[in-house]
């Protein structure tokens, strides 16, 4: 398994609502790894030892944040890996002083304490701690010089560094919860406008879509609209006899058989137990009154079979109509649909009835 799918899988004893961060602290973890690597060298030739120690120490503890974030104390792992940081960022800007910029990584810090999963009266305080913290060191090291002198050169090439890593750890979090927020939203536009066992529109999506459309107005040479209920018959029959997992099953071979015969721009919702519609735009009476026909033959032909129980087959009743006038609303055409859809049932099903006049 390679480096980039394993900091993607989440072991099974993290919780779901947990899994974004483990995912985040994975790469804050591996990232702070490297970069205290990279520091090693350049601490050992800046001449402080105390500040060498507290980087090689830092590495452990990275690879030891990351390790307990594999075991699912996240929170532990996270409160770690910023008092780690707190402490290397203190000493280090007492040591060299305030020009070399180790105070960028208090300011992060906030946004890793925000994402933390810890209480907010928490949060708050360790917040209050990093503002108190970077105002002291900012005042200690103007009153003070710095423990360990630094050339102009290693003082800004070390500043360069420091706030590039900054800008990058800053970004990163940025986009991940920027795109985290944008998926979660189409997520849950998604479980809003979508029949959970059918995966086809709701109710409440379908009319808003149709009614949206019937808003728009029409070009030249665009055809009239039509409004399609189906029902499937004997549906009570069928959950009584084998069961509602059997009823489901059928909802769904409904449902697919009709979205496969959608066309472009025509919209298909459940809009009730065993109740589905169609709004075709862009279609006159003798096709949208063929579709019916073929699509009500469609589910006739077909048959699934069932555990330990015959080939189960299905049949329709269609109700269809057409507005009677222009902007005619959604509402009253569903009714005509409706009493078009009762009379198909009420003189023998499995057949089309329309009402157009």
């Amino acid at each position: 398994m390679n480096v980039a799918k394993k900091m993607l899988q989440v072991p099974t004893n993290i919780s779901s609502k947990d899994h974004r961060f483990f995912i985040f602290c994975n790469y804050m973890f591996v990232f702070a790894f490297f970069a205290h690597i990279i520091f090693i060298p350049i601490f050992y030739k800046m001449g402080n030892t105390i500040v060498f120690i507290n980087n090689i120490l830092a590495v452990f503890l990275d690879l030891l944040c990351l390790t307990l974030n594999y075991k699912g104390f996240i929170k532990t792992a996270t409160a770690l890996w910023i008092f780690e940081i707190f402490g290397h960022t203190l000493y280090c800007s007492y040591a060299y002083g305030w020009e070399q910029g180790y105070y960028y990584y208090f300011l992060s810090l906030v946004i890793i304490v925000f994402f933390s999963r810890w209480t907010i009266s928490i949060r708050l305080m360790v917040t209050a701690l990093l503002c108190t913290a970077t105002i002291f060191i900012f005042n200690y090291t103007h009153t003070y010089p710095p423990v360990t002198k630094l050339n102009y050169i290693t003082l800004n090439l070390i500043h360069a560094y420091n706030a590039t890593a900054n800008f990058v750890g800053i970004a990163y979090a940025s986009y991940y919860y920027r795109r985290y927020s944008e998926q979660m939203e189409a997520r849950l536009l998604h479980l809003a406008s979508t029949d959970a066992l059918t995966g086809i529109c709701n109710r409440r999506f379908f009319e808003q879509s149709v009614e949206n459309k019937l808003e728009k107005p029409s070009s030249d040479g665009i055809k009239e609209c039509a409004l399609l209920l189906l029902d499937i018959d004997h549906f009570k029959k069928i959950n009584d006899s084998f069961g509602h997992a059997v009823g489901d099953l059928a909802l769904q071979k409904v449902a697919e058989i009709c979205n496969h015969s959608l066309r472009e721009g025509d919209v298909l919702g459940r809009i009730g137990g065993e109740e589905f519609a169609i709004f075709f735009a862009n279609v006159d009476y003798p096709e949208v009154l063929q579709f019916a026909e073929r699509l009500r033959k469609n589910i006739g032909d077909s048959k699934f079979l069932l555990d330990d129980a015959p080939e189960l087959g299905l049949s329709v009743s269609i109700g269809l109509t057409m507005p009677k006038f222009q902007n005619e609303k959604l509402s009253s055409m569903m009714v005509r649909s409706d009493q078009a859809l009762y009379q198909a049932k009420n003189s023998g099903r499995n057949k089309v009835v329309a009402l157009i006049e």
